[in-house]
């Protein structure tokens, strides 16, 4: 396992994608996570929406999220979570301990086959499907895409016609998902909106589209 993430496109802790696009990576490189669950800070003014928390319990994830929001003079608006999985909301209780001054809101689409993961003090929001969080800069829409979780959802970066992608699609590996059939439905949802850029939750971060044909 060790050896097959080594082989893998290096990608740096830290990394501005965008003027309003700045990747964290979870720091948590493994067989499912590879490199580490990418995570994103969206938006240019100071109060900023951030996609995903990486895995609990991880403070070199924190250093870099405090590094990122240090940096770029901001700090956070709200949390939005792609989906239930550990690598993607298991940091939210670290995030509201060691990084929060205020309480913010922590907003996912809700599981129906089980009860969502605890992330107490934290709270969730339960949005719906087509629902649009906007921030300085950005405006990202939230679009169920099922398959790889039964709640995982894409968000649509308006301004840049980029689609934050989740674990629907990888850089550099195939996704799993929990049913097929939604899977490949949801993979059209993407080609429909004949985005730009791809940013996946895990593994290469940005993947241009062009004119390509995405198969």
């Amino acid at each position: 396992m060790a050896s097959s993430v080594q082989k893998l496109t290096p990608l740096a802790a830290v990394e501005k994608l965008s003027e309003r696009i700045i990747r964290i990576l979870g720091c948590n490189p493994g067989l499912h996570t590879l490199q580490g669950t990418n995570t994103y800070l969206i938006g240019s003014g100071k109060r900023r929406i951030l996609v995903d928390t990486g895995s609990p319990g991880n403070s070199e994830y924190i250093k870099g999220l405090q590094k990122a929001l240090t940096d770029s003079c901001s700090s956070i608006q709200e949390i939005v979570l792609t989906h239930w999985h550990h690598d993607h909301v298991g940091g939210v209780k670290q995030i509201f301990s060691d990084v929060l001054n205020d309480e913010v809101g922590v907003s996912k689409f809700k599981r129906l086959s089980q009860p969502d993961e605890d992330i107490s003090p934290a709270k969730y929001t339960f949005v719906e499907d087509k629902h649009v969080f906007k921030t300085e800069g950005a405006t990202l829409r939230a679009i169920h895409t099922p398959g790889h979780t039964e709640e995982h959802m894409i968000l649509y970066l308006e301004e840049e016609n980029a689609v934050l992608a989740g674990d629907t699609i990888l850089g550099e590996s195939t996704a799993v998902f929990e049913d097929l059939h939604s899977y490949m439905q949801s993979l059209q949802k993407i080609l429909d909106l004949k985005p730009s850029i791809l940013y996946p939750g895990n593994i290469i971060t940005n993947l241009y589209l062009g004119s390509q044909e995405v198969r």
